[in-house]
């Protein structure tokens, strides 16, 4: 594609985002009038059942804010919006969790800085939404060298994956040196994996020794898999998909779905038909002493 056909391509994205952007401003106010019952009992949701109290009311602002969030779009980006509030509440989790805690009686600190990657040779599973907004995003801001680079990156996982080669030994293409290029809108199964000792995460997953699990936080644990469930309730609501994909499958059709890709996935299309469901990852863990 020439510079001048990728700069047309470039000024209407533009438009069409600032038509979003509008038009989610007015269903905003639309929204703010409907209140969390109305909207659950509008939706049929049906949460989930026996929660302690204030258990059940996190989960039901979860599954609330994603539906408000949902409304608060236009129609081609709602479920990308809906994907970012599901993620959110994750991030907020993580911020008010202690970044030391006690292992045996040993204190350690959350090892999770910029440039540490170890987790990154994992398998991740994804919804259909989370790849179509990854794609969106790489899309709206990785230079045309830079979507080149990735291609050939994916292009080489995929070959030596099939060769035979192990997982373990290569990096999520998306991570460049040291950092992931997409890190505002990776994955929730990303966004989960954290550490508090680096040495056994490389022991864990660049190694591949698998004998003993990872220290991370076990309530942060608790709530993530209480997040991803109310983010099911939603998303069920909402009749969004939340099969589990393999993000690297599920990304290059997403990438291939070309500048439509939101509106197809709107619009009840199914850009995944090929791929089949995978059962969702399995996360390193050990508890923390009381």
């Amino acid at each position: 594609m020439g510079k001048e056909s990728r700069s047309r391509r470039k000024r209407a994205q533009e438009r069409q985002d600032r038509g979003s952007l509008a038009g989610s401003a007015a269903a905003a106010t639309a929204s703010r009038e409907t209140g969390p019952e109305q909207r659950l009992a509008r939706y049929g949701v049906l949460p989930i059942a026996d929660l302690p109290g204030e258990v059940q009311r996190f989960h039901l602002r979860i599954v609330n804010d994603i539906l408000a969030g949902h409304e608060e779009c236009t129609r081609s980006v709602a479920a990308l919006r809906a994907t970012q509030i599901w993620h959110q509440h994750h991030d907020g989790l993580a911020a008010s969790r202690p970044s030391e805690l006690n292992f045996a009686g040993t204190t350690k600190h959350l090892a999770c800085t910029p440039g540490c990657n170890h987790c990154c040779r994992s398998p991740v599973g994804v919804v259909a939404a989370e790849a179509v907004l990854i794609a969106h995003f790489v899309d709206r801001t990785f230079s045309a060298p830079d979507r080149r680079a990735l291609r050939q990156r994916m292009d080489a996982r995929s070959a030596a994956l099939q060769g035979g080669d192990p997982l373990r030994t290569y990096l999520c293409p998306l991570n460049a040196d040291g950092r992931c290029l997409v890190y505002e809108v990776r994955p929730y199964n990303c966004r989960v994996f954290h550490s508090f000792d680096a040495d056994e995460c490389e022991r864990f997953f660049v190694a591949g020794d698998r004998h003993r699990g990872v220290p991370i936080d076990p309530v942060r644990k608790q709530y993530d898999r209480l997040i991803a469930a109310s983010a099911s309730v939603a998303f069920q609501a909402l009749k969004l998909d939340m099969r589990m994909l393999d993000f690297m499958a599920a990304l290059e059709l997403a990438l291939e779905a070309g500048d439509d890709r939101c509106e197809r996935l709107a619009a009840g299309e199914d850009l995944f038909a090929g791929l089949p469901t995978i059962a969702p990852p399995s996360s390193a863990t050990a508890s923390t002493s009381p």
